[in-house]
């Protein structure tokens, strides 16, 4: 069985670089210079909690790729899923899998080109970075939810499953969805944890920081529940505890239990590209939740306020500070009790 991995950072290097490392037929795509130089003079380094390893991969441009695959990984970040359909498509089997493994809500995208029995959406619960060229690596073993929006179980989806819980410990969810929504909670966390170059720990203690924490989860978990999301419990916190259908203390409580678990040294992973002067996915992530929330006609001032200022700590027109916790809060002031 062929598979190709478009994208080889974090997650498509440790992901495939597990499987490589069991001997399965792969090819890895990317389009940083870079990046491909030091894996192919040095191999890949993927350094994860069970034990580090090198691992000497394929790794081309898209240009490069030639022949058919089974499975499509597409495991770029969400503002460049177009890019990589487009890129694999051409080189999929008729029978071929296309499997996200993305943060976001990305398989309706893949459904469009394939079919809903060809997709495979996977949540994936594992902190990763690219420390270096031809380096990646993880604290945590990880955790991978796998399965077709539809919910049904094929016989397709069964191998897939099979494959990576060889790796990596994978179970299939009727719910895939659900757990998208859920993990996109936290993520959208990280965007509201990186206007300023600190830790929740340091930017979200008043009690005035918090409440615009509430109500901004309470925009969030209102419009998944809004388009059907069955959410499922995080190990963080579970997020219906957040609908504004709960009292608003006992949302404030749960915020607080929260923040119990914050460190301050820890730095999300928007914030780490806005440091680097790297484009987030803001658009397709915390976007998507404005976007939903228009089409359900539910308010979203705060996470269309936060996308705002993402934008313009993108393009240099803001800087990174605590301040701009204070001009977020006057985008909903009606919701901080």
């Amino acid at each position: 069985m062929r598979m190709i991995v478009i994208g080889t950072g974090p997650i498509g290097g440790i992901i495939g670089g597990r499987l490589a490392r069991a001997g399965h037929d792969l090819t890895f795509v990317d389009v940083d210079q870079e990046h491909i130089a030091a894996i192919r003079e040095k191999g890949l380094q993927v350094d994860i909690p069970d034990g580090s390893f090198n691992v000497k991969i394929n790794i081309i441009f898209p240009r490069e790729i030639q022949g058919k695959f089974d499975i499509g990984f597409i495991a770029v970040r969400s503002n460049y899923t177009p890019d990589a359909l487009a890129t694999v498509m051409p080189h999929l089997n008729d029978d071929g899998l296309l499997v996200s493994l993305q943060n976001g809500i990305n398989p309706p995208l893949l459904e469009e080109k394939i079919g809903s029995n060809r997709t495979i959406g996977v949540a994936i619960r594992m902190g990763s970075t690219r420390p270096a060229p031809g380096h990646v690596q993880t604290a945590t073993r990880g955790h991978l939810y796998v399965g077709h929006l539809h919910g049904q179980t094929t016989p397709q989806l069964e191998k897939l499953n099979a494959l990576l819980d060889a790796v990596i410990p994978s179970e299939i969810s009727d719910n895939i969805s659900g757990v998208l929504w859920s993990k996109l909670t936290y993520t959208c966390l990280g965007y509201f944890g990186s206007l300023a170059d600190a830790s929740l720990a340091t930017s979200c203690v008043s009690d005035l920081d918090r409440r615009m924490l509430v109500a901004f989860f309470a925009e969030v978990v209102a419009v998944g529940a809004a388009v059907g999301a069955r959410f499922i419990p995080l190990a963080e916190y579970n997020p219906p505890d957040f609908h504004p259908s709960n009292f608003f203390d006992k949302r404030l409580a749960a915020v607080n239990q929260l923040a119990k678990g914050w460190k301050p040294d820890d730095r999300k992973g928007p914030l780490r590209q806005i440091l680097r002067g790297i484009k987030t996915e803001v658009d397709y992530t915390l976007g998507h939740v404005v976007r939903e929330g228009d089409r359900m006609k539910i308010p979203t001032p705060l996470c269309r306020k936060l996308l705002e200022m993402i934008h313009e700590l993108e393009t240099g027109k803001r800087q990174l500070g605590i301040q701009n916790y204070a001009e977020l809060r006057t985008a909903g002031n009606s919701r901080l009790k």
